[in-house]
């Protein structure tokens, strides 16, 4: 019998992309205010390296492309790290889950990455409050961070639940499903049209259990 769900949060309940843009927003307007730089063009500039690019090198191509010293890449990771979304939205499909699922079920969340910003994304959510615990990985350590079991084990005992009896729901097989299958967790896959891990493939032992495109589906995988 399930009593726990467990979720990821980034393309899981709300989309991450949302948030990268916040932070560019937050960048343009540093260099703007310091070069007198356009910051729209700034902010445009950063939008077409990350779609030609990815991450990983997204600032220090567009200070090249604006001439502006490579000195400032710290400063603008601090900018991006430090800024405080105005408003993130959750999926329609996470809305009504976190809701219809919180009378039923104990929920927890499971986020990797730096501290303040996973708590600036759940505050810019409203979503503290919806969980019975929150764990923020690197709030212990980044050698905490997924696949480590340690988050797994920490909300399996606080919430006093066996493995068995809970549901972790991710969208990266990089890393979310691995341990969790190992532990004995039912391991659902949300598959998000835009979501950054879309079409990731990988062995089976790092895939989910299932996979669904809507949290709507969950209710049915469940009561099976």
């Amino acid at each position: 019998m399930i009593k726990a769900i467990i979720f990821d949060l980034d393309d899981t309940l709300y989309y991450e992309l949302e948030h990268v843009k916040s932070g560019f927003r937050a960048v343009s307007n540093y260099i703007s205010n310091k070069y007198k730089i356009s910051a729209e063009d700034f902010y445009n500039q950063l939008l077409a390296i990350l779609a030609d690019e990815g991450r990983g090198k997204t600032f220090n191509l567009a200070l090249e492309e604006f001439n502006l010293p490579l000195t400032e890449v710290k400063a603008l990771v601090e900018v991006y790290r430090q800024h405080k979304p105005d408003e993130l939205n959750l999926y329609h499909d996470a809305k009504n889950a976190l809701k219809e699922f919180s009378d039923k079920y104990k929920l927890g969340l499971i986020t990797d990455g730096i501290s303040i910003v996973q708590w600036n994304k759940i505050k810019a959510l409203g979503i503290e409050n919806r969980f019975e615990e929150i764990i923020v990985s690197d709030d212990h350590g980044m050698d905490k961070r997924k696949p480590s079991s340690f988050p797994y084990l920490k909300i399996l005992e606080d919430f006093s639940v066996e493995a068995e009896e809970a549901i972790y729901i991710g969208d990266n097989p990089n890393k979310d499903f691995v341990t969790a299958k190992k532990l004995g967790l039912m391991t659902i896959r949300i598959l998000r049209p835009k979501g950054m891990h879309i079409n990731k493939r990988l062995a089976e032992e790092y895939e989910a259990d299932y996979e669904i495109e809507s949290l709507d589906e969950l209710e049915e995988i469940i009561c099976q």
